[in-house]
């Protein structure tokens, strides 16, 4: 073979090589961004590992327990605690028993011994916004109190879930207020805007109120909605729209027919901060708190 004939061999094969490599690339592959993408409710969109070492307050975890009826809840990581961002709206325990619901709204239907479970605003409110509401007996299912942290009451709530005690519910307003982008006003206290869902409240003209201004409601997205509130002196239904009212598992030391619970109402910017009491034959509504924490 002559020089010219094995040079136009080498150059050829070179030129094949280089139309190949060519050939093979990948696209370039897309540098992440610093910040991805986050869904309307807060939380990253691919967000359902609940066992992660840390997630910030604020996060949503979606589809994250469901309850003996199928029904599926959101929650919401606020400091260590990971709360449902739904109203409870079971209508079994997690042991397949039935909570009984009234079909009458009688004085009757308000007893501190009996569990039952009502429907909002006397039977005419959509439970599958407000969910159930539930009177103590109903909550607890025959568990002592507790102001433990964490109570140690399932109660109501599905396997893996609690009925939250007063001291967890005081982590609750102290982690929120701990956040500044969560105070709405120049008081750490004026919390409720944050925890408040951005619908369904009766509209207020008070400033930093729950009610005025709802787009600016619920920058936690614990989104609690004002179900209003059931008892005998009142039968035919209290607050919805005005009132948001949620159980504890923890007794009232001196009157130990009454229980520490929480609230928000349509004027109020503050009140969940305040412990309130109730007799334990009221219907209110329901959040459970996870019996593992974030960093658990």
């Amino acid at each position: 073979m002559n020089d010219n004939k094995f040079l136009l061999i080498v150059v050829s094969f070179l030129v094949s090589s280089m139309l190949l490599m060519s050939s093979c690339q990948r696209e370039p592959i897309e540098e992440p961004e610093d910040n991805p993408p986050v869904n309307p409710s807060g939380g990253n969109e691919d967000n359902t590992d609940t066992t992660a070492a840390f997630l910030p307050t604020g996060t949503v975890i979606h589809n994250a327990v469901a309850d003996f009826d199928g029904n599926r809840y959101d929650a919401v990581v606020i400091g260590n605690q990971v709360w449902m961002a739904e109203n409870l709206v079971t209508t079994h325990y997690a042991n397949g028993e039935e909570i009984p619901l009234t079909e009458g709204y009688s004085i009757s239907y308000f007893t501190t011994t009996a569990p039952y479970r009502y429907v909002p605003d006397a039977g005419t409110a959509d439970v599958e916004v407000y969910g159930y509401l539930y009177n103590w007996p109903a909550v607890m299912n025959g568990a002592f109190s507790s102001d433990a942290n964490p109570s140690g009451v399932q109660g109501i709530c599905p396997n893996g879930w609690h009925v939250p005690s007063d001291s967890e519910w005081k982590e609750f307003a102290d982690t929120i207020s701990s956040h500044p982008e969560y105070v709405v006003g120049d008081d750490i206290r004026y919390i409720d805007k944050a925890i408040a869902s951005t619908t369904l409240w009766r509209s207020s003209t008070y400033l930093y109120s729950v009610g005025n201004d709802q787009s600016l409601n619920n920058a936690t997205h614990f989104g609690l909605l004002p179900a209003g509130s059931l008892h005998g002196g009142s039968p035919s239904g209290c607050g919805l729209g005005d009132f948001a009212l949620v159980w504890s598992c923890t007794e009232y030391k001196d009157n130990p027919e009454k229980v520490w619970y929480r609230y928000i109402n349509n004027q109020s910017s503050r009140a969940f901060h305040v412990d309130g009491k109730v007799a334990k034959d009221h219907g209110l509504s329901v959040r459970c708190l996870r019996d593992e924490g974030v960093n658990e």
